[in-house]
């Protein structure tokens, strides 16, 4: 609410040509928002004349007359209507105008009133999540939009991400949605120059301050523009723009720290362990042996010591070793502001975040600056520029021996100390021999140093009124520098001296975009939108890495102390796309829409004959509530709109060259260098193509509860697959297109305004996503291509599981059981039960993908204090548990760490167990590790995305120190998480199965912003 406040200044008043007058007997006034803050560049008019605009000071007004009928208008805001008859210290009210801000959905090649949209399109504003400690933007996505899957692979500071919308629909090509930042798709995915399991997302080199909101399109109505980049989705994010009014200046900072979200593979400590072990020794004794009880334990007795002493130190606990409490320090300031010429907003920021472990850790200078000048009144010329540095230290994952998780979590145990009695570092560990990972964290590390220079300029020239051409040309510039060290004081790198790998990454995407639009109304019941454009796209990417080994010094080690070049590597390649679009809306009397799109696409990853494709779209909308049959419904059904859009768009393939013929210089013959086929020249390599159908419903009720329901279908046709050739060749397989998938399902979206009064307001959004994702055409030949844990099968989800079936532990003996699975010759199998695991079959199991996904969110507000927190979760999925490969023992496997879940194991005949014994015989039937119903496990979870609590001061208090505004609070991610199967995180997940390496964390930070 924006009440009077009476100003102290002179009253000042201006005509619209801000030239000033005499001054005279004036109304006066301030205007300010529903939080005290002056609004700077309200229009207070007098109506029927020009005179009376609102002055750039203070927001305060004053006008030359004593009786006026004033209108009061501003972004954001209800226009009101105020009469001043003879008032001279005017009181005016406005009210903001959220549900204005949220009918606007914001495409790359236009904006639209929501109501008027017939696609679909989710929008996060992130106003409500500003203060949520997170790296990335991705991170604020999940659970906010319906239908968007967020994974990492990493949990380490600025891992890449990967966003899936609306299910997988490629294959072999990417399956990345395209990221459009201020109308121009940018550079995304990983961009580390190192090849290591957390990767470095490219944006992370955005602060999430500089984002209004971020817009992500899910049908072909507006992502058919983008033609061949768009068949994932598209993600739009706006940055922010400045306004007309004084400068306002904000400042922020917040302090926090991180830690495990969950207790992750917890193991058994030294007591427990030793116990285990003991047992193991003496049952294997009598089982196998035929050992009396006391030989047993005798043998026992001399034996443990080897597998479980206890050290000099006492039993350890690597993770308080290996682990710490990571931080979270973030500094930024902006200034924006402007005036009916130029207009801008310019921000710096810097984030420091330090992992859980050493050498974890990311470093972020960002500066932004946004500008837009109206040269006259046709003529607007504008500048987007970010310059950004990232640094980012990050440690071994995967199954290295010295990786900090697969080490603590499989192969270290509580018998092992860190150092030895005289504090050397201990290099005879039980499992790890000389491979000691905390040894390794000392010396050893993996950085990455990012420069990012993202620069945009833009003109628009007004012709006539309403058709405008505005020119684009932007060019987005990373450099990646990546230092690996193995230092040889450490395992990984003693055997050579130490080694040194210096790689660096270039890569450059230049968007030069022309647009014709025009904007009209015939009579006044037909509104017409049409739009011409011709793009170019040009991408570049060069790489060159050089490693060396044998250091004579350790001192600032450099590739220039090296002694013996190990390897060198590089390349270059080049990509181009040029398009010709076109699109029109349509819309009779506000009620009836249409809409049409059509794109043509030439690249240069694909032979002349293939190069060019049409990709289109049509959609339609009708406002059914603004029908005359409706008004009797209006007081209760406010809105009501049916819309429905269909259309096509492309995916290329990843690789830019894969049309063509190869030699390569992979030999040596007789001492000369030898030529060979390296890829066969595959001239009728086309794009994959998906077909979209989307069908939404969207009802108002009570002007208090929006709804939105969505239905679709997405068909991936011409899919690449790898279609098997004759091994005579010299190749396995040819890439074809040939494949077909498809997804389909069900969203929804609710938004209730549960309270709305002058001191409390409550709001709360429930968004949910079902989708089903089966292959339908596979290469037309075969029906099932087999792939480690998993398969793919006609007719089932991409990520379908491919095991044994565990039948449990006998009772008997504590043998593991399989049910043999044979085919039976009428589609089912026999369940006959066997403990040889030769005689069972694999079968296709339960799906990775959830069937149910979204989240919970809700805003409350009581005079100075806010609160909002979101519940993500996800439903109908399962996980291949990877790490059983290495954390279930079998044989005289009793050398390494024992996860906790085997307390739930076979210990004498007659129990009742899941998991077999832990034994020393290395002839002892066991399970398959690698592929087994008993490693599913399901990924159902509920989680505390995100949390933050806010107290704003109240002004009394801070105008007298010359401040506009102070925000404190608290704010965290990851916070609770309720598990079906809670011994991992089950978004520690990648491709359906457990990773090797960080889960996600816990963060929890304290902050203050300020407005001057």
């Amino acid at each position: 609410v924006l009440s009077l406040l009476l100003g102290t200044a002179q009253p000042l008043w201006a005509k619209s040509d801000s030239q000033s007058v005499q001054q005279q007997q004036a109304i006066r006034g301030i205007v300010i928002d529903e939080n005290g803050d002056p609004v700077i560049g309200a229009n207070v008019i007098i109506e029927g004349t020009d005179e009376g605009t609102v002055t750039n000071i203070d927001g305060r007004f004053s006008l030359p007359q004593s009786r006026a009928v004033l209108v009061v208008s501003y972004i954001g805001y209800q226009t009101q209507t105020v009469r001043a008859d003879g008032t001279r210290e005017l009181r005016i009210q406005l009210i903001p105008d959220t549900q204005l801000l949220e009918e606007v959905v914001i495409t790359g090649y236009g904006t639209f009133k929501k109501s008027a949209y017939a696609g679909s399109a989710s929008t996060v504003r992130t106003d409500k999540l500003k203060d949520v400690p997170a790296t990335s933007f991705t991170d604020l996505l999940q659970g906010s939009a319906p239908g968007v899957q967020i994974s990492s692979a990493s949990g380490q500071p600025g891992s890449s991400t990967s966003i899936n919308i609306r299910g997988r629909g490629s294959f072999n090509a990417s399956s990345t949605p395209l990221y459009v930042i201020d109308g121009v798709p940018v550079i995304s995915g990983n961009f580390s120059s190192l090849d290591t399991d957390a990767g470095l997302d490219i944006m992370s080199t955005i602060s999430n301050t500089d984002i209004e909101s971020i817009t992500v399109i899910k049908d072909a109505a507006a992502a058919s523009l983008y033609g061949s980049r768009a068949a994932n989705g598209v993600v739009l994010i706006t940055t922010r723009k400045g306004r007309q009014g004084k400068p306002v200046v904000s400042l922020k900072a917040d302090w926090g720290s991180s830690d495990f979200a969950m207790d992750y593979r917890p193991v058994m400590g030294g007591a427990e362990r030793r116990q285990y072990i003991y047992d193991a020794l003496k049952n294997g004794q009598i089982i196998n042996e035929g050992a009396t009880e006391a030989e047993a334990i005798a043998y026992a007795d001399e034996e443990i010591d080897y597998y479980a002493p206890e050290p000099w130190c006492g039993y350890v606990d690597w993770d308080d070793i290996l682990f710490k409490k990571g931080s979270h320090q973030t500094y930024e300031a902006s200034i924006s502001g402007g005036n009916d010429k130029l207009s801008y907003y310019s921000s710096l920021s810097y984030v420091k975040q330090e992992g859980i472990t050493m050498h974890s850790g990311l470093e972020r200078v960002s500066g932004r600056v946004n500008a837009e000048y109206k040269a006259n009144k046709s003529l607007t010329l504008g500048a987007n520029v970010l310059f950004s540095r990232v640094n980012q230290d990050v440690y071994s994952e995967g199954t290295t021996y010295t990786a900090p998780f697969y080490s603590s979590r499989c192969r270290i145990t509580p018998s092992d100390a860190p150092y030895n009695e005289d504090g050397s570092w201990n290099r005879d560990l039980i499992y790890l021999s000389d491979r000691n990972p905390l040894l390794s964290l000392f010396y050893d590390y993996d950085r990455e140093y990012v420069t990012r220079s993202f620069n945009t300029i833009y003109g628009q020239y007004e012709f006539i009124p309403n058709l405008k051409f505005k020119s684009t040309l932007s060019y987005d510039f990373n450099f990646s520098k990546g230092v690996s060290w193995e230092d040889p004081r450490t395992s990984n790198g003693d055997d050579v001296n130490g080694n040194m790998s210096r790689r660096m990454y270039e890569r450059g995407k230049l968007v030069w975009a022309n647009q014709l639009s025009y904007v009209t109304t015939i009579g006044e019941d037909h509104h017409l939108d049409a739009l011409v454009g011709y793009e170019i796209d040009d991408q570049y990417r060069e790489y060159l890495s050089g490693s060396k080994d044998n250091f004579a010094t350790l001192q600032k080690p450099a590739l220039s102390n090296g002694a013996t070049l190990s390897s060198t590597a590089g390349s270059t390649t080049r990509t181009r796309i040029v398009s010709y679009l076109g699109r029109v809306n349509y819309d009779y009397k506000n009620k009836y829409y249409f809409g049409a799109s059509l794109r043509t696409d030439g690249s240069s990853r694909l032979a002349s004959d293939n190069r060019w494709a049409t990709f289109w779209s049509l959609s339609g909308a009708w406002r059914i509530g603004e029908e005359s049959f409706m008004a009797p419904y209006k007081e209760w059904l406010n809105e009501l709109k049916l819309r429905a859009s269909y259309g096509v768009n492309g995916t290329l393939p990843s690789d830019y060259y894969g049309y063509y013929g190869l030699l390569g210089v992979s030999a040596d013959y007789m001492g000369n260098p030898a030529y060979t086929l390296s890829q066969i020249a595959n001239k009728e390599l086309s794009w994959e193509t998906n077909h979209n159908f989307n069908l939404g419903l969207d009802f108002t009720l009570w002007d208090r509860l929006n709804f939105t329901i969505e239905y679709y279908t997405r068909t991936t046709k011409d899919l690449l697959m790898d279609y098997p050739i004759s091994m005579t060749t010299g190749f396995s397989s040819y890439l074809l297109n040939i494949g077909e998938v498809e997804n389909k399902g069900v969203e929804f979206e609710v938004t209730s305004k549960n309270f709305e009064t002058k001191d409390f307001s409550w709001s709360t959004t429930l968004a949910l996503a079902h989708n089903k994702n089966k292959i339908k055409v596979l290469d037309g030949i075969q029906t099932e291509i087999a792939s480690g844990s998993q398969i793919r099968k006609v007719g089932r989800s991409y990520r379908t599981f491919y095991v044994y079936e565990f039948a449990g532990i006998n009772p008997d003996n504590g043998h593991v059981q399989f049910y043999t699975n044979e085919p039976d010759g009428n589609g089912g199998y026999k369940k006959e039960v066997t403990e040889d695991l030769d005689a069972a079959y694999r079968i296709p199991y339960k799906h990775a993908e959830p069937t149910l996904t979204g989240g919970l969110s809700n805003t409350l507000r009581y005079k100075w204090f806010d609160l909002n927190f979101m519940l993500s979760f996800q439903f109908g999925g399962y996980t291949f548990d990877k790490w059983t490969q290495k954390n279930d023992h079998s044989g005289d496997d009793l050398d390494s760490s024992i996860p906790t879940y085997y307390r739930d194991n076979w210990k004498k005949p007659g129990d009742i167990a899941t998991y077999e014994p832990i034994i020393e015989d290395p002839d002892y039937p066991m399970s398959d590790y690698y592929a087994n119903t008993r490693s599913i496990h399901s990924s159902d979870f509920i989680r505390l995305k995100n949390l933050t609590f806010g107290f704003t001061l109240p002004k009394s208090w801070t105008r007298k120190a010359g401040i506009d505004n102070v925000r404190l609070y608290a704010s965290g991610n990851n916070l609770l998480t309720w598990a079906r199967y809670d011994y991992y995180d089950p978004e520690a997940v990648s491709a359906g199965e457990t990773i090797w390496g960080t889960p996600p964390l816990k963060t929890i930070t304290f902050g203050i912003n300020m407005n001057f």
